[in-house]
């Protein structure tokens, strides 16, 4: 149980949330109850007053459903902040490149690392990039953290493990050389190989999904509909259906079903992708 409580604060520190973490967890429990109270009294008035009924069928109408209701609050609640870490992981490693190379291009001007994180937190589009600098800003010029501890700081609470192995590495090399400028453009150059090895594996699996997708639904659906057309013509029922109705079930919901499928595995695949 308390592997499982470290686990959850570990992953709300890293989500990004701004509620100190034992408040939020007393709103969870706010909120379940809340839900569980009002389940009970909304379905009290409908089987009492509108459908009459009583005893035990009554309890077990109202309070069976309202517990699930709450039950349903709670884990949503508990489920939001791994939904917003993940959220922000891919914010991140979709923008990392970007923030990396400009801020590369800083340190090559002999920019310090304030500097540098003070810009990040002003000019860059995404939030999650922004919420990390801004926090490194504030541990430094409110809190009064040195640099290092300060980048120990929004490393650990950083929902991306890309993100946390380049903030501990700007903090070794702040600690030991301080030259930012070689650090940054390494990772720059290793982000781009990464990059385009995963946009080579894409796209040889968008080339086979898309013969598969000509193959399932262009090629295939026309043959069927050609065999279909061709039984209603000689009166052929080989399915015990009348092959008018076969071919309104292929094109009516065979077909879209299997486009609906296609679309899934695509935004799949993709990860995110900008």
């Amino acid at each position: 149980m308390s592997t499982l409580s470290h686990e959850f604060r570990e992953i709300y520190v890293r989500s990004g949330l701004s509620l100190p973490y034992e408040e939020y967890l007393k709103r969870t429990a706010i909120i379940s109850s809340a839900a569980y109270s009002i389940s009970i009294v909304i379905l009290l008035i409908i089987h009492t007053m509108l459908l009459h009924v009583r005893g035990w069928r009554l309890l077990a109408a109202v309070f069976i459903p309202s517990a699930m209701v709450g039950t349903l609050a709670l884990l949503l609640s508990l489920y939001y902040p791994l939904y917003r870490k993940n959220q922000m992981k891919t914010q991140i490693e979709n923008s990392l490149l970007y923030a990396l190379s400009y801020m590369a291009a800083l340190s090559a001007g002999g920019v310090p690392i304030e500097r540098i994180m003070e810009r990040v937190s002003e000019v860059e589009e995404s939030e999650a990039l922004r919420m990390i600098a801004g926090k490194f800003m504030a541990d430094v010029r409110i809190f009064g953290f040195d640099v290092p501890s300060a980048l120990r700081d929004v490393a650990r609470r950083s929902p991306s493990e890309l993100m946390e192995k380049l903030l501990d590495g700007l903090r070794n090399v702040i600690q030991t050389s301080g030259d930012l400028r070689s650090l940054l453009t390494y990772e720059v150059s290793r982000m781009l190989e990464r990059r385009r090895e995963k946009l080579k594996r894409m796209m040889g699996t968008l080339v086979y999904l898309g013969e598969l997708y000509v193959a399932m639904l262009v090629v295939a659906p026309i043959l069927f509909i050609l065999i279909l057309t061709v039984l209603s013509v000689i009166g052929g029922n080989p399915l015990g259906v009348p092959p008018q109705v076969q071919l309104n079930i292929l094109v009516f919901i065979g077909i879209p079903v299997m486009a609906a499928g296609f679309a899934i595995i695509l935004d799949v695949i993709m990860g995110g992708e900008e």
